[in-house]
């Protein structure tokens, strides 16, 4: 309604702009285009600035909240961490497999015999076994083939995740002796998919998992640390 208003406004006053000047009925179209394109772009540029400073707000909040969020999580698990502290005394060791999360911790407390492993507060001579598994898989490299006439002219298509016939660079012949095709594929590559497994004495929960992706490191030190704690009780 204000935008309605304000170019009625503005006709008005070129209308009469126009007929002091005794500009003819063409210039006063002219003027006319000239003024309404210029206040087009002015509220084009002003709403583009204006959503550029919106998103920059916006952008500006996501951070300051997720600033606030790892903060909480910080105290909150100095806090959790201080309680197990005070209970069992100064850790042995601590294995941290996500960030300040107090569930995702491995805490040996050698002094008090006890052991915290991913909110599960228990002795350490019921750590029974522990071993890992490891789901691995195959992600197929990438297959390109190039169909050359014989021309030299080439044409080139891709697939992803399978492989048309042959080994690299097999050559495979067309359908008439003008054709060839040549297939290439990237080397296959090996996903690991490690999990610890840990088995306590507890007839209603006996299995700890513990999934870890391709983190062969953190699967040593967990393995590591449970072997050690078997050996001692």
């Amino acid at each position: 309604m204000v935008t309605v208003l304000f170019c009625i406004f503005i006709f008005l006053i070129l209308s009469i702009l126009c007929f002091a000047l005794g500009l003819s009925a063409l210039g006063f179209i002219l003027l006319m285009v000239a003024i309404l394109c210029g206040i087009f772009f002015s509220f084009t540029y002003w709403g583009t600035s204006k959503q550029r400073k919106i998103n920059k707000n916006s952008q500006e909040e996501i951070q300051v909240q997720e600033i606030i969020k790892f903060e909480k999580e910080k105290e909150e698990y100095a806090s959790a961490m201080s309680d197990l502290v005070n209970k069992y005394g100064n850790p042995d060791k601590v294995i941290s497999l996500n960030g300040y999360d107090i569930n995702n911790d491995i805490i040996a407390f050698g002094n008090t015999k006890r052991v915290w492993i991913a909110g599960k507060d228990l002795q350490m001579s019921d750590i029974l076994n522990c071993t890992y598994n490891d789901n691995s898989y195959i992600e197929k490299g990438a297959v390109s083939y190039e169909t050359r006439t014989k021309n030299g002219s080439m044409a080139t298509r891709a697939i992803v995740g399978g492989v048309l016939t042959g080994g690299v660079g097999a050559m495979v012949g067309g359908a008439t002796a003008k054709k060839s095709t040549i297939v290439n594929q990237e080397n296959d590559t090996l996903i690991h998919d490690y999990t610890v497994i840990i088995n306590v004495n507890s007839l209603s929960e006996p299995i700890i998992r513990i999934p870890l992706g391709n983190d062969i490191d953190m699967v040593d030190d967990i393995v590591g640390l449970m072997n050690v704690i078997i050996s001692r009780h």
